[in-house]
């Protein structure tokens, strides 16, 4: 199947129902430069421990023994599908393209330097994250513990056989799908279709984290922690650029910087 997995969410998008009337959205100095920092941070304790690993040998793939995976994730370790696999970069690339068509309607047309930016934001940190828990964990792929003949063993010896742990697909269909539909519900309160988008962004992230699994690259539980980690990423930026909104009712997230330390406050 090699039809753009965010098509749906696109189309959806293109029919919604009367924009904001003002911009709902806004960059600052207070909410980019922690953003931006932690991201990088990421990326850089990342890199450090990504030199550490060394394939596996073959004697360590010999060595190892399903019955020592739980019962949950001991499913995924005779699933190989290569199909199945370049479905899931075609569900991945599609879902990273959707947000641009956030662009194409009026009220995103009006912010489209804001919500580039924030998407942005939105990627650095779910990827950033997504490459420094892989590396913190240095977890066996499932098709490492399988004697399927038809697995290479230059495979199964390569670096990224060592990098189960969360899934990077996942984790982008989510933050990617997620963001599209929290910006959409923001830009367009007023329209009918935002459950229809809901549906259609859950439903094809999902999809593609389903595929990961049939291709044997990712245990259920390393499909659940990316798809945990893209959701909240692409619903946090969103709420930390929202333009603050005076009198009863109001909300605001706002990043929060202490000596060493990062966080958020939301505020009703």
């Amino acid at each position: 199947p090699r039809a753009v997995a965010g098509i749906c969410c696109a189309a959806l998008l293109a029919v919604t129902g009367a924009s904001a009337a003002e911009p709902v959205y806004e960059l600052s100095g207070d909410t980019e430069v922690p953003v931006v920092s932690t991201a990088v941070g990421f990326y850089l304790a990342g890199y450090l421990l990504d030199r550490a690993y060394e394939p596996l040998t073959v004697a360590e793939i010999e060595a190892l023994d399903p019955a020592t995976v739980n019962a949950l994730d001991r499913t995924a370790i005779d699933n190989w599908s290569p199909g199945a696999s370049r479905a899931s970069d075609y569900f991945v690339l599609g879902s990273a393209l959707t947000p641009l068509s956030l662009m194409l309607t009026d009220a995103g047309r009006d912010q489209a330097d804001v919500l580039g930016v924030m998407y942005a934001e939105t990627m650095a940190l779910s990827t950033g994250l997504t490459y420094l828990l892989k590396n913190v964990f240095g977890r066996t792929r499932p098709y490492v513990y399988s004697d399927n003949p038809d697995i290479p063993l230059s495979l199964k010896m390569s670096r990224t056989s060592r990098r189960s742990f969360p899934s990077g697909h996942t984790a982008t269909a989510f933050a990617a799908l997620v963001f599209t539909a929290t910006v959409n519900a923001r830009l367009n309160p007023d329209s009918s279709a935002k459950g229809w988008v809901w549906g259609g962004c859950l439903a094809t992230a999902a999809t593609t984290g389903y595929l990961r699994y049939a291709a044997g690259k990712h245990f259920p539980t390393d499909i659940l922690a990316g798809a945990t980690l893209g959701a909240v990423a692409g619903w946090v930026v969103p709420q930390l650029h929202e333009v603050a909104v005076a009198g009863p009712g109001a909300e605001k997230a706002l990043p929060t910087r202490g000596q060493a330390v990062f966080g958020m406050t939301l505020g009703f």
